[in-house]
């Protein structure tokens, strides 16, 4: 009679190697993996110490100038120059009121432009040191006409109680700027005075665009014009 074969001769005893669970191969060998993490550690000490450098090398006027924006066109305050103003034209001339006509060969137009762009509000005075050039060392100080401000087509939008630049004896520095569509909102005057009163500032001018001129600061709106009616 024949001996059935037992389980354990029928089959063989699996192999420690293979029932051994293979451990993952690493994506670098440990000497490339470690060079690795050196080089990036290097790199990232070498940016920072470029990044503080470039910082400490900076002048602390461009670091102000970094920090702080550009001041907008809009905003730019001008002082205006008596050296920019210029003889009247002829048309120009014509269209001013007669009082003015015994002064117009010392009559000066100074524009008011906005930075980098045209003049739409202009500056009309009687320069009185270039009248009296022409006239008598006692000559008596006469009773000008007062500046105006015209626009582009020669309309009154307003003026000044003193003569620019020199309304004896005080002398005038006339400052314009935010910008609006090439109108100088804002208009301010300084006036250097030597006589015992001392230095002052005129009411500031606003532009009232509702009514296309300006308007003396703290002045009511029934205030008279400061523009000649013929």
């Amino acid at each position: 009679m024949r001996r059935r074969p037992s389980l354990s001769s029928a089959m063989p005893a699996p192999s420690v190697l293979s029932a051994a669970p293979r451990a993952a191969s690493p994506a670098f060998p440990p000497i490339r993996s470690l060079a690795l993490m050196a080089v990036l550690a290097m790199a990232g000490t070498m940016a920072a110490s470029l990044a503080r450098a470039d910082a400490g090398s900076m002048p602390p006027a461009a670091k102000t100038a970094a920090a702080k924006p550009a001041p907008t066109a809009k905003a730019a305050w001008r002082t205006l120059s008596p050296e920019t103003c210029a003889p009247l034209g002829e048309a120009d001339r014509a269209r001013l009121p007669a009082a003015w006509a015994k002064y117009l060969d010392a009559t000066r137009r100074c524009e008011l432009t906005a930075p980098g762009g045209t003049a739409r509000v202009a500056l009309v005075s009687v320069f009185a040191e270039t009248y009296y050039e022409t006239r008598a060392a006692d000559a008596p100080w006469e009773d000008f006409p007062k500046p105006l401000l015209v626009d582009r087509d020669f309309r009154c939008v307003g003026g000044l109680p003193e003569l620019f630049p020199f309304d004896q004896p005080r002398t005038l520095t006339l400052r314009h700027g935010l910008w609006r569509e090439g109108v100088p909102q804002e208009i301010r005057v300084q006036v250097s005075n030597p006589a015992v009163g001392g230095d002052y500032a005129l009411p500031a001018l606003r532009w009232d665009a509702a009514e296309h001129r300006y308007r003396a600061a703290g002045a009511k709106a029934s205030a008279d014009s400061p523009c000649p009616t013929s």
